[in-house]
Parts: C-alpha cells; sequence; structure tokens
C-alpha cells in the first residue's frame, strides 16, 4: 500500500495540496532565502518523509532555484534562482505583511516566516454590525428593497426610507451600499455604519442595470504636477507606477469620486507641487466628478454620485 508521499509522487500533476506546498517553498526561498523540512512540517502539519518528497520534487522542476547547505543543514536560494510561481511579488509581500501586522491574517494563514520589524497606521474603524448588515448583504442576492432607519448627516435626525441595495462600495475608510432610495428616486450610497435598523422587506422594483454610474467605467488620468524639478518628477513618476508620465486609474463612475477625493485632486492647485505633487491630466473630462468632490461629503450631490 502506497503512504502519502509515494501516492503524490507517482504518476500525473501534483495535488492541489501539493502544489500550495511547493508555492510556500519557492515564496521561502525567495523572501527569507532559505527553506528546510521542518517548516513544511509544522506549516502544513504532514510527515517529514512527505516534505522531503515535497523538496525533492521543487528541485526537479526549479533545479536551479535551490541548493542544499550540507554545514548549515537546510536548503538555500541559488543565485541562479528564479520565481518559479509569480504570484508573489513585492506588492504581495507587503499586503501579507500588513495583514498580518493589523491582525487580519494570523500567522498560521500565512507564508511569511521571518518577519521584519514593522507597524501599520491604524484608522478608526467604523463599526457594522452582522445584525444590520446581514440584511443588506441578502437584499443584495434576493433583489430585495428594505425599509431602513438611517442617520443621514444632511438631515438632524434618523429617518425611515425604503432603499433596495445592488452592491457594495468601499472608499479606502468606510463600506456603503448602492441603493436605489425610493424616497429621492435615484442611486446613492448609504454608508453601512449609518443603518440604525432594518425593519421590512420586500421585492424590489427597480434593476440595478439602471445605476448607470455604477456600470459604466472612467480613466482618472494622474500625472506628476507642473512645477516639479526633473528629479522630483521622475521621484512621483517612480512612486506612482506611472507609464510615458501618466498613471492610469481606471474605476466605476460612481466611485470615481472617491479616488479624487482620496488622492486630493479636487482640491485648487493652492499647494505647492512639494506638497501636492499630483494634478489630473484630464480634468475637463472629469469636471463634474470634481465638482461633486469639491463639495461636502454629506451635502447633496449631483449625478453621477449621490450620498446620503
Amino acid at each position: 500500500m502506497l503512504n502519502d508521499a509515494e501516492k503524490e509522487r507517482s504518476s500525473g500533476p501534483p495535488r492541489w495540496g501539493q502544489e500550495r506546498r511547493l508555492e510556500f517553498i519557492d515564496f521561502r526561498l525567495r523572501w527569507d532565502r532559505t527553506i528546510n523540512r521542518s517548516e513544511l512540517v509544522r506549516f502544513f502539519n504532514i510527515s517529514k518523509q512527505q516534505a522531503s518528497a515535497d523538496l525533492a520534487l521543487y528541485d526537479r522542476i526549479a533545479p536551479r532555484n535551490i541548493e542544499y547547505d550540507k554545514r548549515l543543514k537546510t536548503y538555500k536560494i541559488s543565485a541562479q534562482y528564479k520565481p518559479h510561481f509569480s504570484a508573489y511579488d513585492a506588492q504581495n509581500y507587503l499586503k501579507e505583511l500588513e495583514a498580518l501586522s493589523s491582525g487580519v491574517l494570523a500567522s498560521t494563514g500565512s507564508f511569511i516566516g521571518w518577519v521584519p520589524p514593522n507597524d501599520v497606521v491604524r484608522y478608526p474603524v467604523r463599526p457594522v454590525t452582522a445584525e444590520r448588515f446581514l440584511p443588506v448583504l441578502w437584499a443584495i442576492r434576493d433583489k430585495c428593497e428594505l425599509q431602513v432607519t438611517y442617520q443621514s448627516m444632511r438631515r438632524p435626525k434618523p429617518t425611515a426610507r425604503w432603499i433596495a441595495p445592488h452592491a457594495l462600495g468601499f472608499d479606502g475608510h468606510r463600506w456603503h451600499a448602492r441603493a436605489w432610495c425610493s424616497e429621492s428616486a435615484e442611486f446613492r450610497d448609504f454608508v453601512l455604519s449609518r443603518i440604525q435598523g432594518v425593519h421590512l422587506t420586500r421585492e424590489a422594483t427597480i434593476s440595478s442595470e439602471s445605476d448607470f454610474a455604477w456600470h459604466a467605467f472612467i480613466d482618472v488620468i494622474v500625472k506628476a504636477r507642473a512645477g516639479l524639478t526633473d528629479g522630483q518628477r521622475r521621484a512621483i513618476e517612480a512612486d506612482f507606477g506611472m507609464v510615458g508620465g501618466e498613471l492610469r486609474l481606471n474605476c466605476r463612475k460612481a466611485l470615481a469620486f472617491y479616488l479624487v477625493r482620496q488622492l486630493q485632486l479636487d482640491r485648487l492647485p493652492d499647494q505647492t507641487p512639494a506638497a501636492q505633487p499630483l494634478e489630473l491630466a484630464n480634468r475637463d473630462e472629469l469636471a463634474e466628478i470634481i465638482s461633486a468632490a469639491q463639495k461636502n461629503s454629506e451635502s447633496s450631490q449631483v449625478t453621477p454620485r449621490q450620498k446620503e
């Protein structure tokens, strides 16, 4: 009878579990520069024999990537190493490191071995209770309208209204429901943390396909601001990964307001180029969005973006 290692060494492509372990080996080699059998045993709860088989298989499929150090009794990255799995670039690594530091990801779920000293800025969290969020989630799935009590910053007291949520949006700081508002007869954004109660439900009468601002996409084109020195301009273009001096950010028209506001591209150029080194390359095309961004975020907004 074949044991686990012999089964996975048999003919045919690697099973998903083994494929994941091969990714782990490749990841640790790339970022930690070493990998040993005990790391595989601990992380995947497999036998030493299986870990040895995984390392041997990796050596066969990527023979120029790994070499064994007899003195240290560990596998090391070779001088000829090239990533065998392309999923983990620097951005992926840093996102995973951020998730570890903020507690979103447990260490048992991360491939990162040695964790460098680090910390992240923790912004205030907009609390959303499951009791109030679940009805919104189900309404999106089931195409229903909800009667909710909602506290708009445009009104002194909470009010009851019928909304038909069809999508969720995140502006970088808070989540909102994109929904048809029966009271105003238009699609608006409702901040989830401001929904104070959900009371009744009924079948939706408005199709989400009517939310043209949600389904339409627009380019926000960003460039280094005029007035920077050549060195500063090159630094900004590198910072933001610009190509040909421009960064094209394609997003939903309904969300473009948030992008413009978060990058402070809605402000008049009253700051020095060093303080605000970015500007819009297609400002004229985005005039409507900029106009909305320059207003108070809780005041009455013009189409395509309405916020409650």
